[in-house]
């Protein structure tokens, strides 16, 4: 790292640190991140692609072998503890109304039905990830894995359940999209019924996504945008099956669309990544 804050790496074979660049040039590519930002980070000098990665905002991002990922994790997610700093609740962030008439009071409790909800899907959503991901990078058994960029700050909350390993999954490549769950993607407003009326869609609004992803008990700027990077469509699409390709980073496209309004709209109402 050079003293203006540029970062450039050299690593030996061209290809056999892919996740550690692909998580490099994703930060890179984010509007106002800087690499002082950067509070640790530490590269296996035994294991190739082997790291891991925190920032001062509480965000990591790593790779490991399955036998070693929930020490891994756990080390991200303490690594800021004796530091955590105690902060004023936000008058901005009181509650509100969506379009349809929803509310949405920010710091209450998600609904208990809604929460089952998330979580099944999320749980759902993350193994065909991990099993496409595993597909898409080859077959070594030990090989280090990527693990999901999160933001500690936003999970550090005692309050909440703690963080669960997901289960495992034979390597598959996608093929099926992994839709919000009917009972959820209910707004009736004209434009969105519209909308998830066609053929080749994921059936689903910003207001439904927002209604299910509020139910995280996570929502927020920084958690949308680190959600919102598995919906890239060229991303997506490297973990699709060449047949269904297409159709996969066209739906990957529309949730990835959705996601951005949603981060936008929390950015003008909370200042939050300005």
């Amino acid at each position: 790292m050079s003293e203006y804050g540029d970062v450039v790496y050299r690593l030996g074979d061209a290809n056999a640190w892919e996740i550690y660049k692909e998580t490099v040039e994703e930060w890179k590519a984010e509007k106002g991140f800087v690499w002082t930002d950067l509070a640790f980070i530490t590269l296996d000098p035994t294991s190739v692609d082997q790291f891991i990665a925190i920032r001062n905002d509480g965000t990591w991002a790593g790779s490991i072998d399955d036998v070693n990922e929930e020490a891994l994790e756990t080390f991200a997610l303490n690594f800021f503890a004796r530091a955590k700093k105690k902060t004023k609740p936000s008058t901005s962030q009181s509650g509100g109304q969506m379009p349809n008439g929803t509310t949405y009071p920010t710091e209450a409790k998600p609904d208990a039905a809604t929460q089952v909800l998330y979580e099944k899907w999320s749980t759902e959503a993350a193994v065909m990830f991990a099993a496409a991901s595993a597909a898409a990078g080859g077959a070594k058994p030990k090989a280090p894995r990527k693990l999901q960029v999160r933001s500690q700050s936003s999970t550090s909350d005692v309050s909440r359940p703690p963080l669960q390993r997901m289960p495992s999954a034979s390597p598959k490549l996608l093929s099926m999209f992994p839709y919000l769950p009917n009972t959820v993607t209910t707004c009736n407003l004209t434009a969105c019924t519209i909308l998830k009326s066609e053929p080749e869609s994921i059936h689903a609004c910003q207001h439904d996504v927002e209604k299910l992803l509020r139910a995280s008990g996570l929502y927020s700027y920084e958690w949308l945008r680190q959600e919102r990077l598995r919906w890239h469509p060229d991303r997506f699409g490297r973990l699709c099956e060449e047949e269904w390709r297409e159709t996969g980073k066209k739906l990957a496209g529309e949730m990835f669309k959705l996601m951005s309004v949603l981060i936008e709209d929390l950015k003008s109402r909370t200042g939050e990544g300005s």
